[in-house]
């Protein structure tokens, strides 16, 4: 298993979420893990999003 399904994993758990909660889970819930999937694609490069998000996966600038 990858690394970012086990962050996603971890994330969920820790919202305590799972795929049989969605329906009822609490809209700040989903709302969080909305954030540290996109989070974690941008920190992966996959999507486009800040630059400055903490992460070293892509060059933090132009120049290097």
């Amino acid at each position: 298993m990858d690394d970012l399904a086990l962050h996603l994993a971890h994330v969920a758990r820790d919202l305590q979420l799972s795929g049989h909660t969605v329906q009822d889970a609490p809209e700040a819930a989903v709302r969080d893990l909305a954030v540290a999937v996109l989070e974690a694609l941008v920190a992966r490069g996959l999507i486009d999003g800040p630059e400055d998000i903490g992460c070293w996966a892509r060059p933090r600038s132009q120049l290097s």
